[in-house]
């Protein structure tokens, strides 16, 4: 991923907030809890960097028990889709 486009996503990765999450979790069919939203939203925060070089599938597998199975899967399944723009 080129420098202006992982700069695009840390950028609006950053202002991701628990709301966005819990949205566009209905939008993907799954229900999504406010403390599951919350530990997804800063998580990313705080791996971003390391996120875009990479190591999604790592963050998100460290975070497993966080997650209802279903949102797991939901998870692990939007990252094979995304994965290859990131």
């Amino acid at each position: 991923m080129g420098d202006i486009l992982k700069n695009l996503v840390k950028q609006y990765a950053l202002k991701l907030t628990s709301e966005d999450v819990i949205r566009y979790g209905i939008k993907e069919g799954v229900q999504i809890t406010t403390n599951e939203a919350d530990i997804f939203v800063s998580t990313v925060k705080e791996n971003i960097d390391y996120i875009l070089n990479g190591h999604a599938k790592e963050v998100l597998e460290s975070k497993k028990g966080a997650f209802s199975e279903r949102v797991y899967l939901k998870l692990n399944e939007l990252l094979e889709k995304y994965s290859k723009f990131i």
